[in-house]
């Protein structure tokens, strides 16, 4: 079982540290590993000529937007880098689009195929059609285009700055068009906000579920066998610190997506068959359509048909737009409210608190961590008076050793063994009074001698007689039958021990039959008055047999009963003094345990070594050390000290691991269970505020409002 346990402890282990690395890994993959949408798996590798072409294009375009300084709003082109995956060529036919702005410089023009922007060499925009065939390129910022309907980068020589601005307009046939009367103005490019950011980023439920697993490794590690506990530890640790890192890590720059910052009139184009389309649906900013975020539905026709500004990413999402419609301050305002992560977190904080204390005993744990936070002290005593001295506390380590005697327990556990029965030496009575007496009992001393004058007859050592004719005994010895030659001292002896007319019924039947009496009294008046001396009955072996049988039967009942009665009156202390209990249920004295229990013996038998364990444990030393786990005192002014052994290391690092385990769930399942349903109520309302919002902005009478506006 424990083989078991190891091999699947550490295949959970190698699991989550390969899936934490491939987690991070590809969390943190570079731009230019990321597969372009409109690429299909076929690509070629470039020559050694377009090679040389491109490693010219790069070096010329780093000296050319260095020595050309630009003027306006945009800023240069990322300069281009090329990597290892820069060999690979790949083609393919699509529109090239670009942004109708109001100056023709090169550097402000921005080209895309759908929705990944591209680097077009300058002098190529003549040569941009309907459809276009491309060769592209990865590089460590942006796609870079090596060859466009034809047109190869092996055959194109930078030209001086001056001649960008020569080029001729495109043909009719090209993609870049603008409307008529309509003219769209980039004013600049910038990274989009945090806030913004916040409502495209994950909401950190998967980051949840791993600290979850976390949790759940940690509580293996405090089942699982010694070897394989650190690893394990540390394991969930690295998973739950890295979790909680990525869930409160602050994105890095190259996450932020690029915001367009525009200028131009959105107008609604209505279509046939749209007439049944929300407002946010068909609204055009030039050649690009507009996503508006649902709950701006009632506020955009406002800006419909005059000039605004207006924010988008590269989706065509509107994040700004006018002077009040704004993303930004939307979460600036408004936070948002990520409750799945802190539902994951309380259902997994749950989880593993039932396994926890479901599996492992806590009491101890607990126990022992609350007495070394409060400060534990080391005692050692050798005298009674000495412990009744003392300031104990739980949790302090105690040493101690003296004569006392073993208790007895009214009620025995089904679940242990007792090595000393009926005695419990795990437990010991410490005080300083007269030790108790042996046990003594008349009827074990009546029920003995019936045993012994029975057997003394029916096996005397001396076969022979000497009150009986040789002769005659000679004869009986060879008939094989069995003489009583004192049976007057069986009846008698008897009567002793079975006084009660229901006591020992069939023994006293069998003497009636022996001895031809009328009844039981006549028997014993006959034995009483000296009638039956010198009366000898002769038995069979068969009836010598079952009269032995009937006497054993007889006095073992007595045997029986008296045994535990004397073991339940030794369970009387005096009263005071200490009771030292091992929890543990090892015993605190240094004897062998008897090979046979007590009650395993023969009725006979179990009075004599009742009392040899009574003169043996009544007053016996002892000695005890561990750590105080209880204190109490029962009605008996008796003070109950409960101690523990001393862990090892590896113990009490499980000790200490289970009691902060058992903080850290109680905290979790706390702090997660209130904030979600306090989040789960504040986005219930967050909507609605928004829009109380705007109508404010939007409704106000009483003057110009003035919102935040973050500055870009």
């Amino acid at each position: 079982m424990s083989t078991i346990v190891i091999i699947l402890a550490v295949m959970l282990a190698c699991l989550i540290t390969a899936g934490c690395f491939f987690w991070y890994a590809m969390r943190h993959r570079p731009p230019l590993a990321k597969p372009l949408p409109f690429i299909s798996p076929p690509h070629r590798k470039l020559n050694a000529e377009e090679h040389a072409a491109v490693e010219h294009y790069v070096k010329q375009q780093a000296i050319h937007s260095h020595a050309t300084p630009l003027s306006g709003a945009s800023r240069a082109p990322a300069p281009l880098v090329l990597t290892a995956q820069s060999k690979n060529v790949y083609p393919v036919t699509r529109a090239i689009t670009r942004y109708g702005l109001t100056t023709d410089e090169p550097y402000k023009w921005r080209y895309y195929l759908d929705t990944v922007e591209v680097h077009l060499p300058p002098l190529w925009e003549q040569y941009i059609a309907e459809e276009n065939y491309v060769e592209l390129i990865k590089t460590q910022t942006i796609p870079l285009v090596i060859s466009l309907n034809g047109h190869s980068l092996t055959q194109y020589r930078m030209e001086s700055p001056a001649l960008a601005s020569l080029v001729p307009a495109p043909g009719q046939n090209a993609s870049i068009r603008k409307e008529e009367g309509e003219n769209v103005e980039l004013l600049s490019v910038r990274k989009e906000t945090l806030e913004e950011y916040a409502l495209s980023r994950p909401d950190g439920t998967r980051e949840a579920l791993i600290v979850g697993v976390g949790l759940l490794v940690l509580f293996i590690s405090l089942i699982a066998p010694l070897i394989v506990m650190p690893w394990l530890t540390l394991a969930g640790l690295t998973t739950i610190a890295v979790s909680s890192w990525l869930l409160y890590l602050r994105p890095k720059e190259d996450h932020f997506r690029e915001i367009h910052c525009l200028r131009g009139t959105p107008k609604r184009w209505g279509l046939f068959g749209e007439s049944n389309q929300g407002q946010v649906s068909n609204i055009s900013l030039g050649i690009l359509d507009l996503n508006y975020p649902p709950h701006w539905q009632n506020y955009i026709d406002r800006d419909l048909g005059e000039t605004t500004d207006i924010d988008i990413n590269l989706n065509h999402q509107v994040v700004r737009q006018g002077r009040f419609l704004s993303l930004h301050d939307e979460v600036s305002n408004f936070p948002l409210q990520r409750w799945r992560k802190n539902v994951v977190l309380a259902a997994a904080s749950l989880l593993v608190l039932v396994l926890l204390i479901g599996w492992i005993p806590l009491c101890m744990p607990l126990k022992l961590s609350m007495a070394w936070i409060k400060g534990a002290k080391s005692l050692e005593v050798t005298q009674v008076t000495q412990l009744s001295n003392a300031s104990l506390r739980v949790g302090d380590s105690l040493t101690l050793s003296g004569t006392g005697m073993c208790s007895i327990p009214a009620n025995y556990q089904n679940n242990r063994s007792y090595a000393f029965m009926p005695f419990d030496c795990s437990a010991m009575y410490w005080n300083e009074a007269e030790p108790l007496p042996l046990p003594q009992s008349d009827i074990i001393d009546k029920a003995s001698a019936l045993l012994d004058t029975t057997r003394r007859q029916l096996h005397p050592l001396n076969n022979i007689d000497p009150k009986l004719n040789p002769h005659l005994a000679t004869a009986i010895q060879k008939s094989g039958m069995i003489l009583l030659d004192d049976f007057s001292d069986i009846v008698l002896r008897t009567q002793h021990l079975c006084s009660q007319d229901q006591d020992c019924m069939r023994l006293k039947n069998a003497l009636v039959n022996l001895s031809n009496a009328k009844d039981w009294q006549t028997l014993v008046r006959n034995a009483n008055s000296g009638e039956l001396n010198g009366m000898n009955v002769l038995l069979r072996p068969v009836s010598s047999e079952a009269l032995e049988n009937l006497v054993n039967t007889a006095t073992s009942s007595f045997f029986y009963r008296e045994t535990r009665r004397a073991a339940e009156a030794l369970n009387s202390p005096p009263p005071g003094g200490f009771l030292i209990i091992n929890d543990e249920g090892r015993p605190l004295v240094k004897y062998s345990p008897p090979a046979a229990s007590l009650f395993d013996l023969d009725a006979p038998e179990q009075w004599p070594e009742l009392q040899r364990l009574a003169g043996m444990l009544l007053q016996t030393p002892f000695s005890a050390s561990g750590i105080i786990t209880s204190i109490s005192t029962d009605a008996n002014g008796t003070r109950h000290i409960a101690l523990h052994g001393a862990p090892g290391k590896m113990t009490l690092w499980r000790y200490l691991g289970s009691s902060l385990l058992l903080l850290a769930l109680c905290l979790t399942l706390a702090v997660n269970s209130w904030l979600a349903l306090r989040r789960i109520h504040r986005n219930r309302l967050r909507l609605m505020e928004i829009h109380q919002y705007y109508e404010k902005c939007f409704n106000h009478t009483l003057g110009d409002i003035k919102p935040v506006r973050p500055r870009f």
